[in-house]
């Protein structure tokens, strides 16, 4: 695009002391492109033509400069994000209700759009899919995770219809099913903060794998045997092709099923994780059957900000009761990420014994 702006005109001798110059008053249009003859550099300005003269006047080492209205070509400027690519194609009075955050999975990108700017769904996904050149894939989310599978409705919004991509995490390989499998790449940092505490040769079992983040970090650092639980037959077969994609120093045993039904030939282990934040404490009694006493369990809820700590190790303490077992030590409790307005996915670990030890 062709913009009419106030330009300084110089010889190339003479155009970088000019440059320096202009760019220490901050006068220069950086969204046009300078412009160039044989012999000269053309600068576009911020500036009326009086206020430009005024500046170089004042200047006793700028010489022989014209000053004159010249047609520019506008840059093309890449946005910097969602909001600022979305923004050009809607309405300024919608601007509030724009997408800012998305999760992208591999190749395939997740958001969330709101119903006020749900008309402009196709541009705002042309968008996304814009700023990223590896993306294949943008969705929209048409429903919350739910049921057994956890598992959220989508809707092609941009790009090709795939859902199996390969996403990295910190050097590991996770192939994962978008659209028939739960996965979040906002964990990142929780996967790899659990596999760092792991001790050489523990026995952990993975309530609720998912596609098996948890098992696959450990796994990749430890010499230890996980057993990696879904309810999920979808979810542990991304599981299974992963184990091909990555070199493992641990054992990583998947198992498809109910963690219930499951319990009686797991082995006792050291450390259980409970990532399951909506249902974790319906599972307690799976817990005490097949944790060794003093094991460790990764406790996650859900829980609103001003209730904290002391409303999930409540609900930990009142569960652990109703099986005659107890909390012996608070290792840590920390948020994972925020989950919704005035509520955040929390963890708590502590060590666990039968009431009778």
């Amino acid at each position: 695009m062709q913009i009419e702006s106030i330009g300084v005109k110089i010889r190339f001798k003479n155009a970088e002391t000019l440059r320096k110059t202009l760019l220490s008053h901050g006068v220069i249009d950086t969204s046009l492109d300078f412009m160039r003859d044989e012999n000269h550099l053309i600068i576009p300005l911020i500036l009326s033509k009086d206020e430009a003269r005024k500046l170089l006047l004042s200047s006793t080492t700028i010489k022989g400069y014209e000053l004159n209205s010249y047609r520019f070509t506008q840059k093309d400027i890449q946005p910097k994000n969602l909001y600022e690519a979305s923004s050009r194609h809607i309405p300024e009075n919608l601007h509030e209700f724009l997408p800012k955050a998305y999760d992208v999975i591999g190749e395939i990108a997740v958001v969330d759009i709101a119903e006020e700017v749900m008309e402009y769904k196709i541009k705002i996904g042309e968008a996304l899919h814009s700023l990223f050149p590896s993306l294949k894939t943008v969705y929209r989310k048409t429903s919350a995770v739910s049921g057994q599978l956890r598992i959220r409705g989508l809707e092609l919004i941009a790009g090709e219809k795939t859902c199996e991509t390969i996403h990295l995490e910190h050097g590991v390989t996770i192939f994962v099913d978008a659209c028939e499998t739960y996965f979040s790449p906002r964990l990142v940092h929780e996967h790899k903060r659990v596999a760092d505490l792991i001790k050489e040769g523990e026995v952990i079992i993975d309530l609720f794998t998912g596609v098996g983040p948890f098992p696959l970090h450990i796994a990749r650092k430890h010499n230890s045997t996980i057993y990696a639980i879904d309810i999920n037959q979808k979810a542990i077969e991304c599981l299974k092709k992963s184990l091909l994609l990555n070199k493992l120093k641990g054992l990583i045993k998947p198992l498809h099923g109910d963690c219930r039904e499951l319990a009686s030939s797991l082995p006792k282990a050291d450390r259980i994780i409970m990532n399951l934040p909506s249902y974790s404490q319906d599972y307690i009694d799976v817990v005490c059957q097949i944790l060794k006493p003093g094991g460790i369990i990764h406790f996650y809820q859900f829980v609103a900000i001003e209730d904290g700590k002391d409303k999930v190790v409540s609900n930990l303490k009142q569960e652990l009761a109703k099986f005659d077992w107890e909390i012996k030590e608070i290792i840590d409790f920390h948020k994972v990420r925020e989950s919704a307005p005035r509520e955040i996915h929390a963890c708590l670990e502590v060590v666990v014994i039968p009431q009778s030890t």
